[in-house]
């Protein structure tokens, strides 16, 4: 029978290490919010776009107004970092783009779950596209919000 191997426990994080991490997820929600953005305002500029209801239009609204709140938040820090530069209080720094990050990912959650409802009501039904819209709001909720926060406070 051999002796168990023991886990090595976590070491303390450099100062950097936590913001660097946390710059690497910025880089990858910022090309996916733009990329969101830039669809939805080249939207209304199509042909048909004026065949769609009044109720697509105002999810449309809010779908493009979340997004773009997104958007801004997410890249709020590259600017405050550039206009801070140098930095006097790293730590201050990370939590404050640690809470940008967080309140992001609030209008982000809602304008992915508003696409879902906008492309499917379009494509099959407004009822299906309630159905799927909560399906995608539910699978949101628990994967990025409820899994997350009943590990941190274990």
């Amino acid at each position: 029978m051999t002796a168990p191997v023991p886990v090595p426990k976590e070491s303390p994080a450099p100062p950097d290490e936590g913001l660097t991490d946390l710059l690497s997820e910025i880089r990858l929600l910022v090309p996916g919010t733009l990329i969101l953005v830039a669809f939805l305002i080249a939207l209304p500029f199509n042909s048909g776009y004026t065949t769609i209801s009044r109720l697509e239009n105002a999810v449309y609204v809010a779908l493009f107004i979340c997004a773009m709140i997104s958007l801004l938040i997410f890249i709020a820090p590259a600017a405050q970092h550039r206009l801070m530069s140098p930095l006097t209080d790293r730590a201050a720094f990370k939590r404050s783009v640690n809470r940008q990050v967080i309140i992001g990912l609030m209008p982000l959650s809602a304008a992915i779950t508003l696409a879902t409802y906008f492309v499917i009501s379009d494509v099959v039904s407004h009822l299906v596209a309630g159905i799927v819209a909560g399906i995608v709001g539910l699978a949101i909720a628990v994967l990025w919000w409820i899994m997350p926060l009943s590990k941190r406070r274990r």
